[in-house]
Order: structure tokens, then sequence, then C-alpha cells
């Protein structure tokens, strides 16, 4: 039995992480502000702190609240939305960097010997060619995408011998859907928004043509490469792609998505609207390292996953506010 700390775990990623680990018998502490998460999203079983990432006097509450040493970190609360960003740069840096920053020292002062980190795709910023490894050139163009990559950056560093030490791992994660996702919020996860939507007899709003296609992956398959990532990963530091080799373009997505909810695509009201800055136009990961290192694998289908997040949203109170 081990030890964990999983920040961001009211949110919807990391709730999942929380509960698988949990349901393997470890004890787990959640660190998060409550900003993007619901309290009701915190696992039973785990122990809630509520704090942020960008408070050392916070961070040390979280290390504290097992009455033991924590074994290791699953950080992935931060500013999450690529669109944001450029609303808010300095907010974005500030959550994204300092926040991880923070739990880095975090780490340091309590002896912490594993810290697995939520990067993500948008650190590449336009790939010169798919499927994008991880051998290629970061060049983000979204203010979040170049926070990720700097934070990421910063745990790939703690890992050396001279800084830290740390049995660090940085996931490059796709689009992540399932259970918990928001379905509200116009920011994060163009399924949630398209379920949401939907649920709510909304029309649905394209930005661009549509045709801009995406890998969609689904949140219990990453969180158990989270949780084999804290169990067998090597030493020093390693960055994976976590996503499913699958390339779905956003008009495939927008017309499963009605249909998943019973209706029919050709009747659903849809418009298109200008493309948003730090758009990414295709982007699909190969995901043979994670199975390299890991002996991960997806293994929950696009239509699979769809239905069961279309299943939990239609009892989530959220759909319909």
């Amino acid at each position: 039995m081990a030890r964990i700390l999983v920040t961001g775990a009211a949110g919807f990623i990391g709730s999942h992480i929380a509960e698988q680990l949990l349901a393997r018998g470890d004890q787990v502490v959640v660190l998060d502000d409550l900003s993007n998460g619901r309290r009701e999203h915190v696992p039973a079983g785990s122990v809630f702190v509520e704090g942020d990432v960008r408070s050392a006097a916070d961070i040390d509450r979280a290390f504290g609240a097992l009455g033991g040493p924590i074994d290791a970190v699953c950080h992935l609360a931060g500013q999450a939305s690529t669109f944001r960003s450029f609303d808010e740069p300095s907010w974005d840096m500030e959550v994204n960097g300092v926040g991880t920053a923070r739990m880095l020292e975090g780490a340091r002062r309590n002896g912490v010997g594993v810290f697995v980190f939520a990067s993500s795709m948008t650190a590449y910023g336009p790939p010169p060619g798919l499927p994008v490894t991880e051998d290629m050139r970061c060049g983000p163009i979204s203010f979040y995408g170049v926070t990720k990559w700097a934070a990421e950056q910063a745990v790939v560093l703690s890992a050396r011998p001279e800084s830290m030490g740390l049995r660090a791992v940085a996931f490059r994660m796709f689009n992540v859907y399932g259970e918990r996702q928001s379905l509200t919020n116009p920011y994060q996860g163009v399924l949630g928004i398209f379920l949401g939507n939907v649920l709510r007899d909304e029309p649905i709003r394209i930005f661009g043509d549509g045709e801009q296609s995406r890998d969609f992956v689904y949140a219990g398959d990453v969180a158990r490469a989270w949780i084999q990532a804290i169990d067998g990963s090597p030493e020093g530091a390693t960055v994976l792609n976590l996503g499913t080799g699958t390339r779905t373009s956003i008009n495939e997505l927008w017309r499963a998505s009605v249909a998943a909810c019973g209706q029919d695509p050709d009747a659903w009201p849809v418009s298109y609207e200008d493309g948003r800055p730090g758009d990414q136009r295709h982007m699909v990961a190969d995901i043979s390292r994670a199975s390299d290192v890991l002996g991960w694998a997806p293994e929950v289908t696009l239509e699979d996953g769809m239905a069961r997040t279309v299943a939990w949203a239609r009892t989530d109170e959220g759909a319909t506010r």
C-alpha cells in the first residue's frame, strides 16, 4: 500500500486516477482549490485538502494529511484551456508554471521519490508529420502549450541527480474524454461540450471547418497509465504520449455525439465559425513508447467510451445547468 498525493482530483482526469488508486488499496490525499473541479468528484475514502498549488503552506498541509511520508505525487492541477490562455496568459503561466515548480519544491522538502506530471499534446505545436512521436521538436503556438512545455521541462530537470533525483514521468496527453468531464465549460473538452449541447437541446458550434482532427483517449485508460508509471517507470525522466493512435475529425465527433444521445445528426443545428488561435490542425499520437516503457495500451474504443460518457452525462445535474 502506497501513499499518493493527487492534485486536481476534484476535477476530471485526477478523479479517475484517485479512484483507481483507492480501488487497489492505496491511501490517497487530494489537493484541489475547486476552481474547476467539484467536491462530489473527490472519491470517497480519500483525504481532501482544499488548497492552491501555488501556496507552499497548502502544499505542506497536503503532504502531511495522511500522517506519514508520501511515496508519489500525481500533479494534474492547473489551467487547462488552450483558448482561455490567450485571454489571461499571466494567470496561465502562474498556475501551470509556478504551481508546478511549487509542487516540485514540496516534493523535495518531503522526500518524495516519484513525480508524475500532466503535460499536453499542445507542447508540440503543429507537428512536422503524423503520428506524433516524443522525439519531435516542440514548438507550442498557445500560451497554454508554452506553460505545459516549460513545466514539463522543469519536471524532467528535477530527475537529474544534481537536481532532485526524482523518478519523473511527464505524460503528453492527447484529447482525454469520459465521465466527469465538464459539460458546461466552453473552454474544455470538446466531447463534453458537444454532449452538453445535445442534452440541453442547444445548437452545436464548430470553430473552423470541422475537418481538423484529434486523438481521443478514454479517461479510464489514461488513469491506468498513470498508475503503471507510479509502479514501473524507469529511473530518471521519461516523457510519454497518451493517446490511441486513431484520428477522428471534429465533424465525425459531433455527429457521433448527437447519435450517441439518440438524436438525428442530419436534423441537428450546427454552425461554423472562424477558427481560434492556438488550434492545431491535425494531431494523433504514436503510443509505441508508452507500450515499450510501461506495457500500456488503450482498451476502450471511442464508441464504447462515448456510450459510457453519455450514460453518465444523463445522470449528471451539471449537464443541464
